[in-house]
């Protein structure tokens, strides 16, 4: 008796494919044929990778819960730094500049410096390392699922996450923009008090797809991590919330992100987690009710 669909395989069929047709229809722009094989090479790797766990997943749905998530965690890193030999070609049209002039207008002046002056080391400091921390919070957000709801709720949050990182991928070939801090001039740079230089110069050595601003991938899925511990560990939801939103303020404060940014990441959770448990439920994967609201203690179902 076959399993559910491997619906998650099957983002990353769409996604693939997607990419690869961007890039092979796309023109030059002066990369070299080396480029575009790398580029190439890398994605064909990751679908047969994704083929192989659909094999596994068809035969047993509870064996392929390592591969995904084995998956997720080395397949999500690899295929956006692989952006980095496509995005500069895809569209030259600078959108950072129409956003600046949107934070001009929300703020009075540029989100970056308006905030400077509240910006101490103090407050830096916890605000870069929260910001560094970013990938740790969606694995955290599933492995809460798998602990207090079980493995079907491992699943659906790991399909959730592989889902809406991928839906931000998109979003940077739609809209490939430059951040603040590469586009800006500024009078004086940003000063922690211990690790913030280590941890900026890092973020910035490791970044080598800059043009990943719109959305806001940091913005989408701390607030899917929220919505995933909500829904299956609600006393996680409690102890992620603040540092969550924390997060989400550093991109801006940090000068990672316009603000048109945060705002298009946040307006693409409730669709993407939408479609994504839509499909789920076609495909037949096993339903996970959500816990019931009791309050802030409330963290126990029966059975």
């Amino acid at each position: 008796m076959n399993g559910p669909a491997p619906t998650v395989e099957r983002f990353w069929l769409t996604y693939i494919a997607a990419v690869l047709a961007i890039c092979l229809f796309t023109a030059d722009g002066g990369r070299s044929p080396a480029a575009r094989a790398w580029f190439v090479g890398v994605h064909l790797v990751v679908l047969c990778i994704a083929l192989l766990v659909a094999c596994v997943a068809r035969r047993d749905h509870r064996a392929a819960r390592r591969w995904r998530a084995a998956m997720a965690i080395g397949g999500l890193p690899v295929v956006f730094s692989a952006l980095c030999w496509l995005l500069p070609h895809v569209h030259p049209e600078p959108f950072e500049y129409r956003f600046l002039q949107f934070d001009r207008l929300l703020y009075g002046g540029d989100a970056a410096r308006v905030m400077d002056g509240l910006l101490t080391p103090w407050v830096l400091e916890p605000l870069q390392v929260i910001y560094a921390l970013f990938y740790i919070v969606p694995v955290i957000a599933a492995l809460g699922a798998l602990r207090r709801s079980g493995g079907a709720a491992f699943d659906r949050a790991v399909a959730i996450i592989v889902g809406a990182f991928l839906v931000s991928y998109l979003g940077y070939l739609l809209v490939p923009t430059l951040a603040p801090k590469v586009v800006l001039a500024f009078d004086r740079e940003l000063q922690g008090s211990s690790l913030f230089a280590t941890l900026r110069a890092s973020i910035d050595d490791g970044e080598s797809n800059p043009w990943n601003c719109f959305p806001s991938g940091h913005t989408m899925l701390t607030l899917v991590s929220l919505l995933i511990a909500w829904r299956w560990h609600r006393s996680l939801f409690w102890w992620l919330l603040v540092p969550g939103l924390l997060l989400i303020a550093s991109t801006v404060l940090l000068r990672y992100h316009w603000t048109v940014d945060v705002f298009a990441g946040a307006a693409l959770v409730w669709p993407t987690v939408r479609v994504v448990d839509r499909l789920l439920d076609r495909d037949g994967w096993p339903p996970v009710p959500a816990l019931p609201s009791q309050g802030l203690g409330a963290d126990r179902v029966d059975g």
